[in-house]
């Protein structure tokens, strides 16, 4: 339809739908790069920088991407009542990555993504050599953890901005160039580079009848952001693994406290990124800098 991308399709068979996905494919097939997408996006909003990487990478690496049930072109089943936490995500990765039979791979994602990421490496079904992420939504100690997790549980839908601004989000448009008009230098997108938007559109837009509607409802995406996880520390803690976690300059989901205690620890490697929460977009150049100096570092 829109999509600027060679997309492939990973079939379920317990379900009636599939995994959307894209690869830039390397010249080492052994060992690919996963690209876990952030909440409400999907994977070819990330194109810009995932193509970079590649380059960055001298094309040796095979970089895949995939849309998250509820996101992007994958259609499996999205029903906001039967999202009770991000395990749902994790057990999807699994299943994706088993259907196009990886083995081992460098996991990295953004936000959510990330988040999802590391709870797919600890369960150990897949060597995963390095885990890269950008600006994760991290509660690391057990008392931000539990202090966030009751505070969670007495804020109603109605008085969590970030829940409600998902909840409400448009998401019907007559064409793309009309989407494109309505979302470009509007609340979060105001710093996206008019590409990036143009990417997000591309591989979230889908047709209903004679109009365009956003593939991720915005339930669903309101519904992720509410079940957040906030025993991210636990998962972290199990990992034994090279660790590199990019932080956000302006209002990073990773707290100064969690940088502090990482950094005491010797498998994590934490660096501030000029940007908001959405730099992987915003900051392309010094992502892919960080992201290629750490891969060669481990794999000399």
């Amino acid at each position: 339809m829109f999509s600027k991308v060679q997309r492939k399709k990973a079939y379920v068979e317990n379900e009636e739908g599939y995994f959307s996905y894209f690869e830039l494919e390397g010249a080492d097939k052994s060992e690919p790069l996963i690209f876990f997408h952030a909440t409400g996006l999907n994977a070819e909003t990330y194109l810009n920088l995932l193509e970079k990487i590649h380059l960055k990478l001298d094309g040796k690496k095979t970089i895949i991407a995939f849309d998250q049930r509820g996101h992007g072109i994958t259609n499996l089943q999205a029903d906001p009542k039967k999202l009770t936490s991000w395990d749902q995500y994790a057990d999807d990765a699994e299943v994706f990555l088993e259907k196009i039979n990886i083995s081992s791979a460098i996991f990295f994602g953004h936000s959510m993504g990330s988040i999802v990421a590391a709870e797919v490496a600890k369960r150990n079904k897949f060597k995963i050599s390095n885990l890269i992420m950008l600006d994760p939504v991290l509660f690391y100690d057990p008392y931000t953890s539990l202090f966030s997790e009751l505070k969670n549980k007495f804020i109603t839908l109605r008085s969590n901005t970030k829940v409600l601004g998902a909840a409400k989000r448009r998401d019907k448009f007559d064409s793309f160039s009309q989407a494109m008009s309505h979302y470009e230098g509007r609340s979060m997108f105001k710093t996206w580079p008019s590409i990036s938007l143009e990417h997000y559109l591309s591989g979230g837009l889908e047709e209903e009848g004679p109009i365009l509607k956003l593939s991720c409802n915005p339930v669903w995406e309101a519904k992720t952001f509410e079940t957040v996880s906030f025993k991210t520390y636990r998962t972290l803690n199990a990992l034994n693994l090279p660790i590199l976690i990019l932080r956000a300059k302006h209002f990073s989901t990773f707290s100064s406290k969690g940088v502090n205690y990482l950094n005491k620890k010797q498998n994590f490697s934490v660096s501030e990124v000029e940007g908001s929460h959405f730099f992987p977009i915003e900051n392309t150049e010094d992502t892919k800098n960080l992201i290629q100096k750490f891969i060669s570092s481990n794999h000399v």
